[in-house]
């Protein structure tokens, strides 16, 4: 029997119909989910995401593909949960799921089936519970915005979730955080109470615990605790390097050289490592050697002012001798250890963070580079001012005020450097707060201080004060687009 030409025409007809459907949402899926690593910059442009997504990948590999498929699934679940994809074009939604994804770089001793489930989990319920109200406020042209928070909401179920489940525990994140601020014996005191059903929980447990061991100056105790790492878990980098440390505080040369040696191999850009390689060539009288090694750690952390302390001692006597010397002394004053360890990748990252805010706007450029400039002057007055996850929220702050939700003027400037030092002023009782329950502020500061801004400059425009906020149909544009807007206005 042949075919009906017409039932045959019309088949086709459908399936190219369903075939573009397909293609325009994958292609609006795509699209979104660019924009939204722009917004971490507080940017709608795909070129900028793009940049981005580069950057976090010259950091991490792992953590750059889990942020995209955080971003690809909240954009996806995002399209289905919306009445309307207009709220959903400029990336303030798919940012969530940007975040979420990359969270865990900072939590390695999640397993990665639960990083996979909390990711997968938190993104449709940002979606199911955070679109229909982005949708709302649109409809009544709210002067708010969620940007992400319905990330730290996601985010504190996820963590509450893992510590009931007995995957994570509350005292590992504060041992960690103690041992960062140089409280050791209280940073020994969380390890030690830690208590986790996982191995590499476990591994991570017992880095922390022998770190705060070798700083207490225990070196048998700290080597048992790495030894005890590296049966968990072998290939553990940073236990390498604990043993190998451990062991140039007893003059072991040899066998500090040997844990030296493996942590570099497992990690090329391990600088605390090829330091200590530098420091036992010292100790061994092998000048050449040793410079190599303090050149290497330069190269991975071109702020660690020990290497550059190893690599003067190497140097003739002149001028770069003592241009080495002098600026060891710099950043040993005026760094804390946290930000000497900055690694070259993850200046590299930033390095992609800021061409992507360039090609978005040269002002936006110049904005940021001004509150990189505000968090390194004031780290020597407020130290939160050095904590990397602080001076992030910081600098995402001014690029979203300077042009974006405020009219960009001095008047904004001065507004804005006043909320960064309340901000500063707040963050360690609330990180302080937050830690008792294992949860960390992430990037409620920046939030706090947008929606706090809203509100504010709202309220004098009730009271007949001029309004100097941008409306938030033009927010996610430039700066220069704004002005040119608010011009014809």
């Amino acid at each position: 029997m042949m075919a009906n030409p017409d039932e045959s025409s019309t088949t086709n007809d459908e399936g190219r119909g369903l075939s573009f459907v397909i293609r325009h949402a994958a292609a609006a899926v795509f699209d979104q989910s660019l924009r939204g690593f722009g917004q971490i910059v507080a940017a709608s442009s795909r070129v900028t995401g793009v940049c981005v997504l580069i950057g976090l990948f010259c950091l991490s590999v792992e953590s750059a593909l889990m942020s995209l498929g955080g971003a690809l699934l909240m954009s996806a679940a995002a399209r289905w949960r919306a009445r309307d994809e207009t709220v959903l074009k400029s990336g303030l939604v798919s940012v969530n799921g940007v975040l979420l994804g990359g969270l865990w770089h900072f939590f390695p001793q999640v397993p990665f089936w639960a990083q996979v489930a909390a990711t997968a989990l938190g993104c449709l319920a940002m979606a199911f519970f955070f679109v229909p109200v982005v949708e709302r406020m649109h409809e009544k042209r709210s002067p708010y915005v969620l940007f992400s928070l319905p990330y730290i909401a996601a985010t504190w179920a996820a963590l509450l979730a893992l510590i009931f489940f007995g995957v994570h525990d509350a005292e590992l994140t504060r041992g960690w955080r103690a041992l960062v601020t140089n409280r050791f014996e209280k940073a020994e005191k969380h390890f030690l109470n830690t208590e986790l059903s996982t191995d590499m929980a476990e591994a991570y447990r017992c880095a922390g615990l022998g770190w705060s061991l070798y700083r207490r100056g225990d070196q048998m105790g700290a080597q048992t605790a790495f030894s005890r790492v590296l049966s968990l878990k072998r290939g553990v980098a940073d236990a390498y390097d604990g043993l190998g440390w451990s062991r140039f505080r007893q003059g072991r040369y040899e066998d500090a050289r040997l844990a030296f040696q493996r942590a570099v191999g497992l990690d090329s850009f391990f600088a605390d490592s090829w330091d200590g390689l530098g420091w036992c060539a010292m100790n061994e009288n092998k000048p050449g050697e040793a410079r190599r090694h303090f050149t290497a750690a330069v190269l991975c952390a071109p702020f660690f002012s020990d290497a550059f302390t190893g690599l003067a001692g190497t140097l003739p006597e002149g001028q770069a001798k003592r241009v080495a010397t002098a600026w060891s002394g710099f950043l040993n004053e005026h760094l804390s250890q946290a930000a000497q360890f900055t690694s070259s990748r993850m200046l590299l990252c930033w390095l992609w963070f800021f061409i992507g805010v360039l090609w978005h706007s040269r002002t936006s450029a110049l904005i940021a580079l001004a509150a990189v400039g505000m968090c390194m002057a004031g780290s020597s007055w407020l130290p939160v001012f050095g904590d990397p996850a602080f001076s992030m929220n910081v600098i995402v702050l001014f690029l979203a005020l300077g042009g974006h939700y405020l009219r960009l003027n001095m008047r904004t400037l001065a507004w804005t450097v006043l909320v960064t030092f309340v901000l500063a002023a707040l963050h360690t009782p609330l990180t302080e707060a937050l830690l008792r329950v294992g949860l960390l502020p992430l990037s409620l500061p920046f939030n706090a201080g947008l929606l706090g801004s809203t509100a504010f400059f709202g309220w004098l425009h009730r009271r007949g004060t001029r309004d100097e906020r941008v409306p938030t149909g033009l927010a996610v544009t430039t700066p220069a687009q704004v002005r040119e807007a608010l011009g014809r206005v």
